[in-house]
């Protein structure tokens, strides 16, 4: 079976957005493809007219090229022009800030620890367009504190409600192959902007680089208006969502294996008013929905969630494995997905449509215990392939499909995880059987 994942090109340009921007994803897209190549080549940017920073609890040193292209003001660094910039050392409160406007503008993490009271510890302003890159084989390290939170904090004036700010209409690529770590205290770890007819298009790409998100006040993600997770290895540990995007969320892109994403605790894991996921290795422990199609400040609008690759495993104690205010289509690979006993929490669940036209698919939970909501009710479901003959791949709300025998896939550990509170689980036997045209017990 041919597997086709929607570009970000293709889906936003189809999708109705706030604002008539046309070109909105074609010219983010090529942005963040080209972001990471050439000179940078996805660890190592062209030295020669770099500029190096040594941040420390004192003060910014700069040795290179030091004419002009940036200021200096204590322990705060401004980038104003556009260069390639290196940024090292330590500092309890610092700050790295790009110019409005600025264009061309790559910040090497070449093993960097920052962390910012008040304010982002980097803020890319309107209208940039910025690569952050982390190096090659450094480790480096972005924090805030709870005053980086003017919902609390409001007299502080300088507070920008994340470690890494990306403003409205800013291009942010955030790549490399070494190691960034993030801990939140104010309120969000990553937050990208919007498009709007002042400032331009607005984007957020990551790719390649480890990266590890505490949050533990709100998201560790969250972005206004596109959202691309094209590779890397992510891990999250959130108190809101994990990684949330107002408009278009993709996982992967067409050509790519994807992302290795853990998400080891959050409120929902993956949300977008249009959510595609092409490839990757996913997993989410979450306390409400593991993938969500919605913006609850949006209406008319053609929600959507599509999961043509990658395997995911979702563990929702509290919440719907899937849900989707709009249609929810799977045509592969592996969706593994447990909910809790409730007849408000079904595995899969949408608004519209459920369509499973390939992959293989493993619900367990629900109000029958191996259910599936929205327009597909009742039973554990495993989908190899091609549907049988009998099965048009549409479920419209109260039908239901049959069942393929098979094994069930083994879990991408080897293991089954453990099922939240009140849930069975279908390898010790305690899980109760639906409303299913096979009363075979699966098993592992």
């Amino acid at each position: 079976m041919e597997l086709w994942c929607p570009s970000a090109i293709e889906r936003a340009m189809e999708r109705p957005m706030p604002k008539p921007l046309p070109f909105l994803c074609a010219s983010a897209l090529a942005l963040s493809l080209t972001a990471c190549a050439g000179t940078i080549n996805n660890s190592t940017a062209d030295t020669a007219s770099n500029v190096t920073f040594t941040f420390t609890d004192s003060g910014v040193t700069a040795a290179g090229e030091t004419d002009t292209g940036y200021e200096i003001d204590g322990t705060a660094l401004t980038i104003t022009s556009s260069g390639t910039y290196t940024v090292s050392g330590s500092c309890a409160d610092g700050s790295i800030k790009v110019k409005k406007g600025t264009t061309g503008v790559t910040l090497v993490l070449d093993g960097l620890t920052l962390t910012s009271e008040n304010t982002a510890a980097i803020t890319c302003g309107k209208s940039s367009e910025v690569t952050i890159l982390v190096s090659n084989g450094t480790e480096n390290s972005l924090s805030d504190t709870e005053q980086n939170n003017d919902d609390n904090y409001p007299e502080n004036e300088n507070a920008e409600n994340a470690v890494i700010k990306c403003k409205d209409g800013s291009l942010v690529t955030l790549c490399g192959d070494g190691e960034l770590t993030i801990t939140a205290n104010g309120k969000n770890g990553i937050k990208s902007g919007a498009t709007t007819d002042e400032d331009g298009e607005a984007s957020l790409t990551i790719r390649d680089l480890t990266l590890n998100i505490d949050a533990p006040v709100n998201d560790a993600i969250n972005a206004e208006q596109l959202l691309n997770v094209e590779s890397g290895t992510l891990t999250i540990d959130a108190a809101g969502d994990a990684i949330h995007c107002d408009l278009v969320l993709n996982i992967s892109a067409d050509g790519t294996d994807g992302p290795t994403i853990d998400i080891t605790n959050c409120c929902e894991g993956l949300e977008g008013a249009e959510l595609n996921v092409c490839s990757g290795d996913i997993t989410i422990n979450a306390s409400d929905d593991c993938l969500n199609a919605a913006n609850s400040d949006l209406t008319d609008y053609d929600f959507t969630m599509t999961i043509s690759g990658g395997t995911i495993d979702a563990c929702s104690s509290a919440g719907d494995g899937f849900d989707s205010n709009g249609d929810l289509t799977i045509t592969g690979d592996t969706v593994i997905v447990w909910t809790a006993n409730t007849a408000d929490n079904e595995p899969l669940d949408a608004d519209g449509t459920i369509t499973v036209s390939g992959g293989t698919v493993l619900a367990a939970g629900g109000s029958s215990g191996m259910g599936m909501g929205g327009g597909f009710p009742g039973g554990g479901q495993k989908l190899d392939g091609e549907p049988p003959e009998s099965f048009d791949g549409q479920m419209p709300n109260g039908e239901k499909s049959e069942l393929l025998d098979g094994e069930v896939p083994e879990m991408p550990s080897g293991e089954r995880p453990t099922p939240p509170s009140g849930q069975g689980s279908p390898a010790d036997g305690n899980a109760q059987a639906g409303d299913s045209t096979s009363d075979t017990t699966p098993t592992a």
